[in-house]
């Protein structure tokens, strides 16, 4: 082999290992889909390309300084319904956003985040990029997309761990706190609306000590009682049983 061909070799191999390293490297594996349910003025193929923008962006974007392998990554889905035109560059829309992840030792998958927010604004040309975000704001839909993503991995973290999500937590915590002052009253993102199920309490619920109770419940049913239910059926349900009913008195003590 001739010293020409030798370093070309070497070149298409590191090419290949840096691409699987990359491929192995992201956290997140969400389907997205964009979704029309209102008359609009512009050109709708400009929502394919939010699409497949978002989904880049979050399964492209590398969230941790944790190694995941490709059967590692956290699945979901993200649908965005487009419900009402604004101006012709700003629109209303909702979220359905889903998780699950793997049970231990079995083909069935447990759901982690299912969650519906209704109150979605940004502005969007086509053209704009989406940025990730922590304590830094560049835009309305950077913050929100970036925001669910430190959620999922929070929450797929506490699964696995006690109180494992605490530092995405934090993230999306920083997320809230960068928002502009002309965010103050956005219902997406305030605890001053009446609205309880939006993002500010989507977090809230999950960082307020008086729901570390239900943070536990939600180890112990996913990673005590699901993880092992072929190891002891009788203990699993046991556990399965208390940390429903913790989850529970928790939901019933500050209720939604």
């Amino acid at each position: 082999m001739t010293v020409s061909k030798y370093f070309k070799y070497l070149y298409c191999f590191a090419l290949v290992l840096v691409s699987a390293l990359c491929a192995s490297a992201q956290e997140l594996n969400i389907n997205v889909k964009v979704d029309i349910q209102a008359n609009l003025t512009v050109d709708k193929s400009i929502f394919s390309n939010l699409g497949n923008q978002i989904s880049e962006f979050i399964n492209n974007t590398k969230w941790t300084e944790e190694v995941f392998e490709q059967h590692e990554k956290i699945s979901g889905s993200l649908q965005m319904n487009i419900i009402n035109e604004l101006d012709p560059t700003t629109f209303e829309a909702e979220i359905i956003f889903q998780t699950s992840r793997p049970v231990y030792n079995s083909n069935y998958e447990t759901t982690i985040i299912n969650f519906i927010d209704k109150n979605i604004n940004f502005k969007y040309t086509g053209i704009e990029p989406i940025l990730k975000t922590t304590n830094t704001f560049y835009d309305n839909l950077s913050s929100i997309i970036s925001f669910y993503c430190y959620m999922t991995l929070a929450m797929d973290f506490d699964s696995f761990s006690m109180f494992g999500g605490d530092p995405y937590l934090e993230m999306a915590r920083e997320v809230i706190t960068s928002l502009p002052s002309n965010y103050a009253f956005d219902r997406g993102w305030t605890k001053d609306t009446g609205n309880r199920r939006n993002r500010f309490y989507f977090l809230e619920n999950l960082t307020n000590p008086v729901f570390r109770p239900f943070r536990e419940g939600f180890y112990d049913y996913h990673r005590m009682a699901l993880d092992k239910v072929t190891e002891d059926e009788g203990k699993t349900r046991a556990i399965m049983q208390s940390a429903l009913t913790s989850m529970g008195d928790v939901d019933t003590a500050v209720p939604n």
